[in-house]
């Protein structure tokens, strides 16, 4: 029976830390991000990319607490006093970096770096609230006319294809025209 509550605190870890990956996907939209602004543009660079939640295994704080408590459990039951208490603390610390591993590598997706010159001929820099990543973003349109988007790899878009970007508070897409 202990062996059992065991291997459930651990698979439970692993759910938890599995869920942390984020999906980048041009098709995915949360609730709250149903207002966008959109131009139209053309791709004029394209490369692939490794995308990541985090580039610090520090970070990784959901990996290195179940980690942690799932390295703990299997320490407590290694031997007894002093040395269950010693294999519990380096059950802890050993649990807690391989979680942080382990959430680093669920964390990550392959993806697209897109540089798309956008047709701000009716953009009014001025007039846009949102985050300041947004108001960035269109701050740099208006500039040069340059953005950079980064996004999954669910759909290629390739140089000199004309598309869409839209830009809301969560994050900004590409889709084809």
């Amino acid at each position: 029976m202990r062996s059992f509550s065991k291997i459930i605190v651990i698979l439970t870890m692993l759910s938890v830390v599995s869920s942390c990956a984020r999906n980048l996907s041009s098709n995915t939209y949360t609730s709250d991000s149903t207002l966008s602004l959109t131009l139209e543009g053309k791709v004029v660079s394209v490369r692939p990319i490794i995308i990541t939640n985090s580039d610090e295994l520090t970070r990784n704080s959901a990996g290195i607490i179940s980690g942690g408590v799932a390295g703990g459990v299997a320490g407590a039951s290694v031997g007894n006093g002093n040395g269950q208490a010693l294999a519990m603390v380096g059950g802890v610390i050993v649990g807690a970096a391989i979680g942080a591993l382990v959430e680093s590598e669920l964390g990550k997706q392959d993806g697209y770096e897109y540089i798309v010159k956008l047709d701000t001929k009716n953009l009014k820099s001025n007039y846009y609230e949102g985050t300041g990543a947004m108001r960035s973003a269109i701050s740099s349109a208006t500039t040069n006319g340059l953005v950079t988007i980064v996004q999954g790899n669910d759909t290629l878009l390739q140089k000199g294809q004309r598309v869409y970007a839209i830009f809301s508070d969560k994050r900004t897409r590409l889709i084809a025209q």
